[in-house]
């Protein structure tokens, strides 16, 4: 079983923010960060970018800054000197019914009105979501 840190992150001064260097896949993307900056498997990341436009209060004129637009979060899973895996880790979770001719479950749906009775399983698995449109040059800090 892999070991996950959930230490705080104690990286050297200037670390972070991190950036994007490569897009492998919607799911995988290589972060200018390695073992030299005390990066470590496990580690969760937030990847962002940075909007272009400066929100204003509007009452008072002022600028309230720009907003970090996420693209997703991850977890490291390999770990080089200069150099990070950053994989997604959210997931969404599926379940779905199928027949299954040796089973226990029995399952009553009800449709308008009318029971059904079916002899099934219900079956749950955990999908990955892909990082939102990610690009060379997003931002990534740690969570």
């Amino acid at each position: 079983m892999e070991q996950v840190t959930n230490t705080p992150l104690l990286s050297p001064k200037g670390t972070f923010p991190a950036i994007v260097a490569k897009v492998i896949d919607d799911y995988k993307l290589v972060i200018n960060r390695g073992s030299e900056h005390r990066i470590e498997e496990g580690q969760r990341m937030l990847v962002y970018c940075v909007s272009d436009e400066d929100i204003k209060d509007p009452n008072t004129g002022e600028s309230l800054g720009f907003l970090e637009l996420v693209r997703g979060t991850g977890k490291i899973i390999f770990v080089q000197d200069k150099i990070s895996i950053l994989e997604s880790d959210k997931t969404i979770e599926l379940s779905y019914l199928s027949n299954a001719q040796n089973t226990t479950h029995n399952i009553t749906i009800r449709t308008n009105s009318i029971d059904h009775l079916y002899i099934g399983q219900i079956s749950e698995h955990k999908n990955l979501i892909p990082f939102d449109n990610p690009q060379i040059g997003d931002l990534v800090k740690p969570i």
